[in-house]
Protein backbone atom coordinates (compact mmCIF):
# COMPACT_ATOMS: atom_id res chain seq x y z
CA UNK A 1 0.00 0.00 0.00
CA UNK A 2 1.48 3.37 -0.88
CA UNK A 3 -0.35 6.23 0.89
CA UNK A 4 -0.55 9.96 -0.24
CA UNK A 5 0.38 12.43 3.12
CA UNK A 6 -0.75 15.82 2.64
CA UNK A 7 1.51 18.59 4.33
CA UNK A 8 1.94 22.49 4.06
CA UNK A 9 5.03 23.38 2.61
CA UNK A 10 7.07 25.32 5.25
CA UNK A 11 10.25 23.42 6.65
CA UNK A 12 8.67 22.89 9.99
CA UNK A 13 5.27 20.81 8.62
CA UNK A 14 7.75 18.83 6.18
CA UNK A 15 9.52 18.00 9.71
CA UNK A 16 6.13 17.27 11.10
CA UNK A 17 5.12 15.09 7.78
CA UNK A 18 8.63 12.75 7.93
CA UNK A 19 8.07 12.11 11.96
CA UNK A 20 4.31 10.82 10.84
CA UNK A 21 5.48 9.09 7.75
CA UNK A 22 8.40 7.06 9.69
CA UNK A 23 5.87 6.52 12.79
CA UNK A 24 3.47 4.99 9.08
CA UNK A 25 6.52 3.31 8.28
CA UNK A 26 7.25 1.58 11.83
CA UNK A 27 3.89 0.49 12.87
CA UNK A 28 2.56 -0.32 8.59
CA UNK A 29 6.03 -2.56 7.37
CA UNK A 30 5.58 -2.59 3.83
CA UNK A 31 3.40 0.71 3.85
CA UNK A 32 5.02 3.13 1.55
CA UNK A 33 4.44 7.17 2.51
CA UNK A 34 4.59 9.44 -0.36
CA UNK A 35 4.72 13.34 0.89
CA UNK A 36 2.44 15.67 -1.51
CA UNK A 37 3.07 19.49 -0.65
CA UNK A 38 0.07 21.61 -0.81
CA UNK A 39 -0.30 25.57 -0.42
CA UNK A 40 -2.71 26.97 1.98
CA UNK A 41 -4.38 30.70 2.67
CA UNK A 42 -2.40 31.05 5.40
CA UNK A 43 0.95 30.29 3.69
CA UNK A 44 0.24 32.42 0.85
CA UNK A 45 -1.14 35.61 3.30
CA UNK A 46 2.12 34.83 4.99
CA UNK A 47 4.45 35.19 1.79
CA UNK A 48 2.60 38.68 1.50
CA UNK A 49 3.61 40.01 5.03
CA UNK A 50 0.07 40.39 5.84
CA UNK A 51 0.49 41.63 9.55
CA UNK A 52 -3.27 39.84 10.12
CA UNK A 53 -4.24 37.65 12.86
CA UNK A 54 -4.48 34.03 12.28
CA UNK A 55 -8.00 32.95 10.94
CA UNK A 56 -9.65 29.70 11.54
CA UNK A 57 -9.29 26.89 9.09
CA UNK A 58 -6.76 29.24 7.25
CA UNK A 59 -3.66 26.18 6.83
CA UNK A 60 -6.05 23.45 7.29
CA UNK A 61 -8.24 23.96 4.71
CA UNK A 62 -6.86 23.88 1.28
CA UNK A 63 -5.50 20.11 2.87
CA UNK A 64 -9.16 18.86 3.45
CA UNK A 65 -10.05 20.25 -0.10
CA UNK A 66 -7.46 17.79 -1.71
CA UNK A 67 -8.54 14.68 0.80
CA UNK A 68 -12.14 15.22 -0.06
CA UNK A 69 -11.05 15.41 -4.11
CA UNK A 70 -8.85 12.17 -3.05
CA UNK A 71 -5.83 14.19 -4.25
CA UNK A 72 -4.05 12.81 -1.12
CA UNK A 73 -4.98 10.28 1.29
CA UNK A 74 -4.09 11.74 4.16
CA UNK A 75 -3.20 15.16 5.77
CA UNK A 76 -0.83 16.24 8.87
CA UNK A 77 -1.97 19.05 10.92
CA UNK A 78 -0.97 20.76 13.71
CA UNK A 79 -3.50 20.00 15.91
CA UNK A 80 -4.29 23.57 17.01
CA UNK A 81 -4.68 24.54 13.14
CA UNK A 82 -7.92 22.22 12.62
CA UNK A 83 -11.84 23.86 13.33
CA UNK A 84 -13.58 22.49 15.98
CA UNK A 85 -16.29 20.54 13.35
CA UNK A 86 -14.58 19.21 10.49
CA UNK A 87 -16.05 17.99 7.32
CA UNK A 88 -18.65 15.31 7.43
CA UNK A 89 -16.71 12.96 5.51
CA UNK A 90 -13.67 13.81 7.32
CA UNK A 91 -12.07 12.36 10.49
CA UNK A 92 -9.04 12.82 12.65
CA UNK A 93 -7.59 9.05 12.48
CA UNK A 94 -4.64 9.91 14.49
CA UNK A 95 -2.50 12.05 17.17
CA UNK A 96 0.51 10.35 16.68
CA UNK A 97 2.06 12.71 19.42
CA UNK A 98 2.67 16.01 21.51
CA UNK A 99 5.16 18.00 22.26
CA UNK A 100 5.77 20.68 25.19
CA UNK A 101 2.14 22.52 24.18
CA UNK A 102 3.84 26.00 26.29
CA UNK A 103 4.62 29.49 24.18
CA UNK A 104 7.80 30.43 24.88
CA UNK A 105 9.26 34.49 24.60
CA UNK A 106 12.01 34.79 22.23
CA UNK A 107 14.28 37.30 22.63
CA UNK A 108 18.04 38.31 21.72
CA UNK A 109 20.46 37.13 24.08
CA UNK A 110 21.94 40.60 24.40
CA UNK A 111 18.89 42.30 25.46
CA UNK A 112 17.69 42.59 29.16
CA UNK A 113 15.69 39.61 30.48
CA UNK A 114 12.74 41.53 31.49
CA UNK A 115 10.73 44.01 28.94
CA UNK A 116 11.41 47.67 29.56
CA UNK A 117 8.40 50.26 29.79
CA UNK A 118 7.63 50.70 25.89
CA UNK A 119 9.54 47.37 24.39
CA UNK A 120 8.08 46.00 21.36
CA UNK A 121 7.12 42.64 21.36
CA UNK A 122 5.73 40.51 18.21
CA UNK A 123 3.11 37.90 17.76
CA UNK A 124 0.50 36.94 15.59
CA UNK A 125 -1.77 35.76 18.17
CA UNK A 126 -4.91 37.84 19.69
CA UNK A 127 -4.96 34.50 22.61
CA UNK A 128 -1.08 35.55 23.20
CA UNK A 129 -1.72 39.41 23.13
CA UNK A 130 -4.55 39.14 26.24
CA UNK A 131 -1.85 37.02 28.38
CA UNK A 132 1.19 39.14 27.86
CA UNK A 133 -1.06 42.55 28.58
CA UNK A 134 -2.34 41.08 31.46
CA UNK A 135 1.40 40.95 33.13
CA UNK A 136 3.60 43.62 30.99
CA UNK A 137 1.14 46.56 30.44
CA UNK A 138 3.67 48.95 29.41
CA UNK A 139 4.99 47.08 26.07
CA UNK A 140 3.76 47.46 22.72
CA UNK A 141 2.13 44.14 21.25
CA UNK A 142 3.20 44.33 17.22
CA UNK A 143 1.93 41.97 14.89
CA UNK A 144 3.72 39.48 12.86
CA UNK A 145 3.48 36.81 10.14
CA UNK A 146 5.11 33.90 8.71
CA UNK A 147 6.26 30.71 9.87
CA UNK A 148 8.69 30.15 12.70
CA UNK A 149 11.74 30.42 10.31
CA UNK A 150 10.33 33.78 9.10
CA UNK A 151 9.39 35.17 12.43
CA UNK A 152 12.98 34.28 13.67
CA UNK A 153 14.43 36.12 11.06
CA UNK A 154 12.60 39.19 11.44
CA UNK A 155 13.67 39.15 15.25
CA UNK A 156 16.72 38.89 14.49
CA UNK A 157 16.98 41.75 11.68
CA UNK A 158 14.50 44.30 13.22
CA UNK A 159 16.55 46.40 16.13
CA UNK A 160 12.76 47.95 17.19
CA UNK A 161 11.98 44.45 18.68
CA UNK A 162 12.80 43.13 21.90
CA UNK A 163 10.83 39.62 21.90
CA UNK A 164 8.82 37.59 19.95
CA UNK A 165 6.07 34.72 21.28
CA UNK A 166 5.55 31.71 19.70
CA UNK A 167 4.95 27.70 20.58
CA UNK A 168 7.81 25.99 22.07
CA UNK A 169 6.89 22.59 19.67
CA UNK A 170 7.85 24.67 16.97
CA UNK A 171 11.18 25.85 18.18
CA UNK A 172 11.75 22.04 19.30
CA UNK A 173 10.39 20.05 16.62
CA UNK A 174 13.01 22.49 14.18
CA UNK A 175 16.20 21.76 16.48
CA UNK A 176 16.43 24.68 19.17
CA UNK A 177 17.48 28.77 18.19
CA UNK A 178 20.60 29.74 17.14
CA UNK A 179 23.19 31.30 19.58
CA UNK A 180 22.14 34.82 18.97
CA UNK A 181 18.64 33.93 20.19
CA UNK A 182 17.43 33.15 24.07
CA UNK A 183 14.35 31.05 24.82
CA UNK A 184 12.14 31.26 27.60
CA UNK A 185 9.49 28.71 28.33
CA UNK A 186 5.91 30.45 29.72
CA UNK A 187 4.26 29.23 32.74
CA UNK A 188 1.04 28.12 31.09
CA UNK A 189 -1.16 28.99 34.34
CA UNK A 190 -0.26 32.09 33.24
CA UNK A 191 0.36 31.92 28.96
CA UNK A 192 -2.57 29.12 28.91
CA UNK A 193 -2.08 27.49 25.36
CA UNK A 194 -4.41 27.10 22.41
CA UNK A 195 -6.19 24.44 22.28
CA UNK A 196 -4.12 21.29 20.56
CA UNK A 197 -1.17 23.75 20.76
CA UNK A 198 2.13 21.09 20.44
CA UNK A 199 0.10 18.59 18.98
CA UNK A 200 -0.09 16.59 15.43
CA UNK A 201 -3.15 15.47 14.17
CA UNK A 202 -3.66 13.06 11.23
CA UNK A 203 -6.90 13.34 9.30
CA UNK A 204 -8.23 11.01 6.64
CA UNK A 205 -12.10 10.56 4.61
CA UNK A 206 -14.21 8.60 6.90
CA UNK A 207 -15.30 6.14 4.18
CA UNK A 208 -11.38 5.20 3.76
CA UNK A 209 -11.52 1.82 5.92
CA UNK A 210 -7.61 0.56 4.47
CA UNK A 211 -6.04 4.42 5.44
CA UNK A 212 -7.92 4.69 8.98
CA UNK A 213 -6.43 1.39 10.09
CA UNK A 214 -2.90 2.49 9.12
CA UNK A 215 -3.63 5.83 10.86
CA UNK A 216 -5.10 4.29 14.24
CA UNK A 217 -1.82 2.25 14.86
CA UNK A 218 0.28 5.49 15.38
CA UNK A 219 -2.38 7.15 17.66
CA UNK A 220 -1.63 7.83 21.13
CA UNK A 221 -4.95 7.99 23.47
CA UNK A 222 -3.66 9.99 25.85
CA UNK A 223 -3.21 13.06 23.43
CA UNK A 224 -6.37 12.44 21.75
CA UNK A 225 -8.17 12.25 25.23
CA UNK A 226 -6.35 15.90 26.44
CA UNK A 227 -7.07 17.64 23.13
CA UNK A 228 -10.74 16.49 22.70
CA UNK A 229 -11.14 17.69 26.11
CA UNK A 230 -9.66 21.50 24.81
CA UNK A 231 -11.38 21.25 21.80
CA UNK A 232 -14.88 20.58 23.61
CA UNK A 233 -14.00 23.86 25.47
CA UNK A 234 -13.36 26.07 22.46
CA UNK A 235 -16.48 24.42 20.81
CA UNK A 236 -18.91 25.34 23.47
CA UNK A 237 -16.91 28.57 24.10
CA UNK A 238 -17.55 28.51 20.49
CA UNK A 239 -13.68 30.65 19.63
CA UNK A 240 -11.93 29.70 16.22
CA UNK A 241 -8.31 29.77 16.40
CA UNK A 242 -7.86 33.37 16.33
CA UNK A 243 -10.24 33.51 19.69
CA UNK A 244 -8.77 34.94 22.65
CA UNK A 245 -9.10 31.66 24.71
CA UNK A 246 -6.36 28.95 26.12
CA UNK A 247 -7.48 25.94 27.10
CA UNK A 248 -4.85 22.72 28.12
CA UNK A 249 -5.64 19.30 29.28
CA UNK A 250 -3.28 16.66 31.16
CA UNK A 251 -3.32 13.52 32.05
CA UNK A 252 -2.56 11.66 35.24
CA UNK A 253 -1.98 7.91 35.81
CA UNK A 254 -5.18 7.36 37.37
CA UNK A 255 -6.79 8.41 33.60
CA UNK A 256 -8.07 11.74 35.23
CA UNK A 257 -7.87 15.08 33.10
CA UNK A 258 -7.11 18.25 34.79
CA UNK A 259 -8.32 20.38 32.07
CA UNK A 260 -7.03 24.53 32.58
CA UNK A 261 -8.90 27.04 30.73
CA UNK A 262 -8.57 31.11 30.14
CA UNK A 263 -10.96 33.82 28.43
CA UNK A 264 -11.18 37.54 27.83
CA UNK A 265 -14.33 38.34 30.29
CA UNK A 266 -16.76 40.86 29.85
CA UNK A 267 -14.77 43.68 31.47
CA UNK A 268 -11.57 43.28 29.16
CA UNK A 269 -9.90 41.03 31.71
CA UNK A 270 -8.54 37.70 32.02
CA UNK A 271 -11.22 34.92 33.42
CA UNK A 272 -9.69 31.18 34.54
CA UNK A 273 -10.82 28.13 35.65
CA UNK A 274 -10.13 24.40 35.93
CA UNK A 275 -11.54 21.39 36.26
CA UNK A 276 -10.69 17.66 36.17
CA UNK A 277 -12.85 14.65 34.85
CA UNK A 278 -12.48 11.22 32.95
CA UNK A 279 -10.05 10.53 29.99
CA UNK A 280 -13.44 8.33 28.47
CA UNK A 281 -15.55 11.52 28.46
CA UNK A 282 -13.27 14.39 27.27
CA UNK A 283 -15.18 16.38 25.04
CA UNK A 284 -17.70 16.33 28.13
CA UNK A 285 -15.54 17.69 30.63
CA UNK A 286 -14.85 20.41 28.11
CA UNK A 287 -17.96 21.42 27.74
CA UNK A 288 -18.90 21.32 31.30
CA UNK A 289 -15.84 23.65 32.33
CA UNK A 290 -16.77 26.33 28.99
CA UNK A 291 -20.57 26.18 30.98
CA UNK A 292 -19.32 26.80 34.08
CA UNK A 293 -17.49 29.86 33.23
CA UNK A 294 -20.34 31.47 31.40
CA UNK A 295 -22.22 31.43 34.07
CA UNK A 296 -19.37 32.72 36.05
Amino acid sequence: MNLRLGTRGSRLARVQARRVAERIRQASPGTGVELVIIQTTGDERSEFGEELPEELGEFSSALEQQLIRKVIDAAVHSAKDLPTRLAANLCVAAYPERVDPRDALVRKREDSENPFRGAVVATGSPRRDMFWREKWKETEIRGIRGNVDRRLDKLQDDPSLWGLILACAGIDRLGGLTEKLVMERLDPTWMVPAPGQGALAVECRVEDRKVRKVLEKIDDSSVRACVEAEKGFLQRWGGGCSESLGALGTMNPMGMIHLRAAVRDRHGGVQRAHMGGPASEPETLGVRLAEEMRRG
